[in-house]
């Protein structure tokens, strides 16, 4: 396996058990989390504690909306992993989300230094993410 896609394996892994020490080790201090849009996760999220509160409220809207993942697309460069994938959630409110998803890892001495979310439906993103949280 590549060795960025290791460290964004270690990420989730040490974000869902709260270890500050391993997030450290794959994660700069000053990483920076960019969401696209104008909804309430919009925004650049600059530092460890922002980017873990981002993944918070994301995690709680997703894990609560029914969400089906189909992975399409994984790219690998020597700074970069860009994951693409197929989103689509099934709230019982009818708040939903249906469309490709992209994240853009970006990588500097072996540590996670950016992630930007891309989206190919901005004003139903928007919708979606202001209205089910």
């Amino acid at each position: 396996m590549n060795e960025n896609l290791d460290r964004i394996n270690k990420f989730f892994e040490a974000y869902g058990k709260r270890d500050m020490e391993s997030l450290k080790e794959v994660i700069s201090e000053d990483i920076h989390w960019i969401f696209p849009g104008n909804n309430k996760l919009s925004g650049n999220k600059i530092g460890i504690s922002e980017v873990i509160e981002f993944f918070d409220i994301m995690g709680s809207i997703m894990g609560s909306s029914n969400t089906q993942v189909e992975k399409l697309v994984l790219g690998i460069s020597e700074d970069y992993v860009s994951e693409c994938q197929y989103i689509h959630t099934q709230r019982t409110d009818n708040i939903n989300l249906n469309q490709n998803m992209c994240v853009l890892w970006k990588f500097r001495e072996g540590k996670i230094i950016e992630g930007q979310h891309l989206v190919s439906d901005q004003k139903e993103a928007d919708y979606y993410f202001q209205n089910a949280i």
